[in-house]
């Protein structure tokens, strides 16, 4: 059957087979999904895993109202709502603010994944098939 075609035509078994099948005509366009992680190599922590932001996060340092602070205490999710946002911009912006720092300073390099990206485009073009790339970076 025609589904039974597609299968064994999408059989990868290496890296190689997949580089082939990304050049050729039978590949139409690539879509990327990716987590946070993919910038943790650049030294950008993420907000979940052990040393992120929500593991890090010290309310009682941040300008917040007690209230507030104690909303964060209880769920560090809580800094980077659009409810407390709405409230008062300090808390996202104080602790956002070692990242806009480093992005001035240009600290933060792409990593392997974010290379790959950009050869999954170039190496595709004059119409590239990357066509997507939907990921929780910022």
């Amino acid at each position: 059957s025609n589904s039974n075609n597609f299968h064994q035509a999408m059989k990868i078994d290496s890296i190689a087979q997949l580089a082939k099948f990304i050049l050729s005509p039978e590949c139409k366009s690539i879509g990327v999904l990716t987590g946070a992680g993919v910038s943790v190599a650049s030294g950008i922590p993420d907000f979940r895993s052990p040393g992120g932001m929500y593991d890090t996060l010290q309310p009682d340092l941040i300008t917040a109202t007690p209230t507030q602070r104690a909303a964060m205490k209880l769920e560090p999710m809580t800094v980077v709502t659009w409810e407390m946002f709405q409230e008062t911009q300090f808390p996202y912006m104080e602790v956002r603010r070692p990242f806009i720092l480093g992005t001035n300073r240009r600290q933060w390099k792409a990593t392997i994944a974010h290379r790959f990206f950009e050869l999954l485009h170039a190496k595709t073009l004059p119409d590239s098939k990357l066509t997507r790339v939907y990921t929780q970076n910022i």
